[in-house]
């Protein structure tokens, strides 16, 4: 049996190609669940509608159940496969403060269709089954696997037997022990998955899988028919506050081409605004002349690339940072 990380790796490796041929990563014949593909903005403290389908996933008899994860822009998952999945939700709904999400991140939430039934019954198999001359199939899967000890990593992960499993949250971490653990893409799920389904006739055969021999599942790969979400602010972003320091408000935030900066500066003279990208590097500068009091300079970003950035304004005496993001 080859090993399943190195499966992992050459399976990565084809899902390009897979991309160009179907709009979803299935086995079984099934058909994965496809959303609106909207882009919407989100307060931190609310929670994102039910997701709706324009195509249902299925068949139900065998993918019968249907969960979403949730994914941020602009990160890495441990595979380097993609955007890491940062949260799970049963209907689609979800709070970004939650997940620890703030003014300025941007994430998406993608249908993944499954049977938890099989899952049980191939964790059951592979805790509790024997191989003659090699003993548990935990000590088979080690003999094989380049990441040994998988049933321990399960047992560490609070997976102790097949009742521990129930949902995608639960499934994630199954995954994860043959993964070598770290977080997960969406690519990267669907990786494990089809190298795990690669060695389950094997594994079957000797016992291991409680009779599976495929895992059934259905993911849409298309990013763009994901729902997104920026999650924006709730302070007004028309009007300035009337204080005795400098202020900065941004609209409109997330923007397309270009934002409005409203300035209220209680010190005249040159003020600096810079935007950086998220490492920190400056992507925009300009130097104005600001008088006291309030006024709004159009900046055009629209020659950005699409992400996540840092407006800075900068007096003699103050710098004020707002989150922005470029749609």
């Amino acid at each position: 049996m080859k090993s399943l990380q190195l499966l992992v790796g050459l399976v990565a490796l084809l899902l390009t190609t897979q991309l160009t041929a179907q709009n979803g990563w299935t086995t079984c014949n099934t058909t994965a669940g496809i959303l609106n593909g909207t882009t919407s903005d989100v307060f931190a403290t609310d929670t994102t509608p039910v997701a709706v389908f324009t195509v249902t996933p299925g068949p139900t008899s065998t993918i019968p159940t249907t969960e979403f994860v949730i994914i941020l822009r602009d990160s890495m998952a441990s595979d380097t496969l993609g955007d890491a999945i940062i949260g799970t939700s049963i209907d689609g709904r979800v709070a970004p403060s939650a997940l620890g999400l703030s003014v300025g991140d941007t994430f998406t939430i993608a249908p993944f269709s499954y049977d938890i039934q099989q899952i049980k019954l191939a964790l059951h198999g592979i805790l509790t089954g024997t191989v003659p001359f090699v003993g548990s199939c935990c000590n088979l899967l080690d003999l094989q696997a380049p990441v040994p000890g998988i049933c321990d990593s399960l047992n560490a992960a609070g997976i102790m037997d097949s009742s521990d499993v129930n949902n995608i949250n639960d499934l994630l971490v199954f995954l994860s022990a043959f993964s070598g653990g770290g977080s997960t893409s969406l690519r990267g799920l669907n990786a494990v998955l089809f190298a795990i389904n690669a060695q389950m006739g094997t594994l079957s055969n000797v016992g291991c899988t409680s009779g599976v021999s495929e895992i059934c599942y259905a993911a849409d790969s298309l990013a763009s028919s994901h729902d997104h979400f920026a999650v924006t602010t709730m302070v007004n972003t028309t009007k300035l506050a009337s204080t005795n320091s400098l202020q900065v408000v941004v609209s409109p935030n997330p923007f397309m081409h270009h934002i409005s900066t409203g300035i209220l500066s209680k010190v005249g003279g040159e003020h600096i605004i810079q935007v950086l990208d998220a490492t920190g590097r400056t992507v925009y500068h300009e130097i104005k002349t600001l008088a006291i009091g309030e006024q709004t300079i159009g900046l055009h970003l629209g020659n950005l690339p699409a992400g996540l950035y840092y407006l800075q304004v900068t007096d003699n005496t103050n710098i004020v940072t707002q989150k922005i993001i470029k749609r």
